[in-house]
């Protein structure tokens, strides 16, 4: 059956046609007979004929299987707790502390493992679907040699197969080099305290090369089948004469509209019950759905757009570039797409990481009735005391300690056996003390004192009748400490969090963990706050301690959340490195599939220097396209902040991603000129010499 298919194949080979079943030949009419290719011969005849472009696929298909397999190994090693110390040899605190740091590396290392997967498996699809449609005209001819659709499709996987297993192949072992510098990355990023020494695992291995081979085999047959099922005349029409001219398919306008609608919901409809993390996300993937059903149209249109100085500063060199940007919506779209992806997911991210945290210590603190704030490093309120009580623009000012407990009851509500457990000290009690105390919903001040304890509503609301109950928290040294439930109270006009209440200031003193404290100072009638600041800072008797207004205390939060969410830089690192392997090959291989095109235009007349002036103006046209659409994503989601915060706050308060998306901006043009001209001169150079 293979040999009939293929039949009229072995005559074209015989009369020295260039096509896809072998090179040129004698035109010998005395050629003892015409050999049938087989599909072996067939397979490797393309790869040796289209090297150039393996050889860039190959190298990024392992790079990104390095990384992909490195998180998944460190995945692995986190959940098996590769390294970690024996809890049992733990006081309980340290031992629940230790196994939630184990959870949380897990969880932040297959969240990096799936953002890896995620953009390794899109784009190694978008990067064989380029290919095969660089290759239509070969298959073409293979379709009017005889050989069905059916045969086309199996040599495109077979061809596709081996360079793309042995890269995932090779990539994913290579990733256990990466492990241990990888977890030692994933515990500077906020889990110093954790113990961890990750070993290679073959299931990661196993993970991350199975999904990048399945990526590259169903992303070479969707595109082998859309190939195979236009006409071969229809595709033998050179690229210059049918690029630009591909409409929107129903299917992609009925999908780009519905992410049209979906973002403008997000943006200009508030949702009750709706976190401003969740509108973000939303946005973010309405956005990225419209730019990527859009992409055919609109990168070329963008192209077409900012092409203009370029034709008019770079003459001939820029006209050519701006003909080619606007013409090829594949190779334009492959150079785009991955910076789109850069710019829009990691800045959506970060803004989200960002403006959760700056919504959540905006509505903490909005309700506090305190003119000036106090933040100290330590839980010992006697400095404070001693200040506080004798500084006369000090009307009434109470201090309120964060401490983590182990609890040992069972039957706590919520499940949480870490409560939060918040301890207050009145430093000094005025008239307007009670703003800024909790309400007391059940109880009063005076039920609570030794052996004492509160609940916290808002934290307990699922607990009905929660007074009488007994509560037992476990100190820093093991040794349980039974409390008596006896009011419940709502902390919303002081700002703070948590899930009890206590008084005792002994004992907040053993709370396993401490995390600072924050004193409420209201201003005494006639008194200047900047003045009274000033003169509180002006008169500590220990370091660590600090007053400033309510702004800027809200401000010194959100800035002190960029320190905790130190995770995000890396997340910008990966992206990027994902990001330069998927352009280096995108520009590498539109380089190299134009050679063919360039050395007629070289034979033409046309310099060398010419002709990489134009690869250079081209990638930069197509980056540029994609950082303005980009720009257009990223606006719909700071229009989402801004349209949720700008109420609440001064957004000038909210560090918005600005400096990350010029920095990656500026890396990605950058990175692609730099790819396409080096590229471009050695492939020109090669030519030359082999002329």
């Amino acid at each position: 059956m293979e040999g009939n298919s293929l039949s009229l194949g072995g005559s074209i080979t015989g009369t020295g046609a260039s096509g896809p079943m072998g090179g040129g030949g004698s035109q010998t009419a005395a050629r003892p007979k015409a050999q049938t290719p087989g599909l072996a011969s067939l397979v490797r005849s393309f790869l040796h004929e289209h090297r150039s472009s393996y050889t860039v696929m190959v190298l990024a298909v392992m790079a990104a299987s390095v990384l992909t397999s490195a998180w998944a190994q460190v995945a692995i090693a986190a959940r098996k707790g590769d390294g970690m110390p024996d809890t049992r040899a733990m006081n309980s605190y340290d031992r629940a502390m230790t196994l939630s740091l184990r959870d949380s590396a897990t969880l932040i290392s297959i969240m990096y493992a799936c953002i890896c997967g995620f953009v390794s498996i899109f784009l190694v699809i978008t990067s064989v679907g380029f290919l095969i449609e660089r290759r239509r005209r070969e298959y073409a001819m293979m379709r009017l040699s005889g050989a069905s659709p059916r045969t086309v499709r199996l040599i495109s996987l077979l061809e596709f197969m081996i360079p793309v297993g042995l890269a995932a192949l090779i990539g994913s072992s290579a990733g256990c080099l990466l492990v241990p510098a990888f977890a030692k990355s994933l515990i500077n990023s906020g889990l110093e305290a954790l113990e961890m020494t990750a070993h290679p695992h073959p299931m990661g291995i196993i993970f991350a090369f199975a999904g990048i081979l399945l990526a590259g085999l169903l992303g070479t047959w969707f595109a082998a089948r859309r190939i195979t099922a236009i006409s071969p005349i229809e595709a033998l029409q050179d690229s210059e004469n049918r690029s630009g001219t591909k409409s929107i398919g129903p299917l992609r306008l009925i999908i780009a509209l519905a992410g049209l609608a979906g973002g403008l919901a997000m943006v200009y409809h508030r949702f009750n019950g709706m976190d401003i993390e969740i509108q973000i996300l939303a946005t973010t993937g309405c956005l990225l759905v419209i730019i990527g059903a859009l992409a055919p149209v609109l990168v070329p249109a963008c192209a077409n757009l900012i092409g203009i100085p370029f034709q008019l500063a770079f003459r001939g060199a820029g006209l050519l570039a701006r003909q080619r940007a606007r013409k090829e919506n594949r190779s334009s779209t492959a150079v785009a797409v991955p910076i789109i992806l850069m710019l829009v997911i990691v800045t959506g991210v970060i803004a989200l990481g960002r403006s959760s945290w700056a919504q959540e210590a905006i509505s903490r603190y909005k309700p506090v009735a305190a003119e000036t704030m106090v933040n100290a490093q330590t839980n010992d309120p006697r400095d404070l005391d001693r200040q506080l009580q004798s500084t006369a623009g000090v009307e009434s000012a109470i201090t309120y300690s964060e401490g983590s407990w182990k609890t040992a009851d069972k039957e706590d509500i919520g499940g949480n056996d870490e409560p939060s457990v918040m301890a207050m000290h009145v430093n000094k009690a005025g008239k307007d003390v009670n703003t800024i105390s909790p309400i007391f919903i059940k109880g009063s001040a005076a039920d609570l004192g030794p052996g004492k304890i509160a609940v916290i509503a808002n934290g307990r609301t699922q607990e009905k009748n929660p007074i009488g109950r007994k509560l037992t928290l476990i100190d820093r040294y093991d040794k349980g400490h039974t409390l008596t439930i006896t009011a419940v109270v709502d902390v919303t006009p002081t700002g703070q969090m948590g899930q009890y209440l206590m008084t005792d200031a002994d004992l907040s003193q053993l709370a396993p963990d401490n995390s600072g404290s924050t004193t409420l100072a209201r201003t005494a009638p006639g008194v200047r706050t900047d003045d009274l600041i000033s003169q509180l800072n002006a008169s500590w008797d220990s370091k660590g301690i600090k007053a400033c207004t309510k702004k800027e205390y809200i401000r010194s939060d959100i800035q002190r959340s960029q320190k905790v969410q130190r995770a995000m830089p890396q997340i910008a690192n990966g992206a990027i490195v994902l990001t330069a392997i998927f352009l280096i090959q995108a520009c590498a291989i539109a380089v190299n599939e134009r050679r063919q095109e360039n050395r007629r235009m070289q034979a033409a007349g046309v310099s060398r220097g010419t002709l990489v002036c134009s690869s250079i103006c081209e990638s930069v046209i197509d980056s540029l396209s994609a950082i303005l659409l980009s720009a257009l994503a990223m606006a719909g989601v700071l229009a989402v902040i801004f349209h949720q915060l700008s109420g609440q706050v001064d957004m000038s308060v909210v560090p918005l991603p600005y400096g990350y998306f010029l920095i990656m901006a500026l890396w990605a043009i950058g990175l692609a000129a730099a790819a396409s001209g080096l590229y471009s001169w050695f492939s020109s150079r090669a030519d030359t010499t082999r002329r």
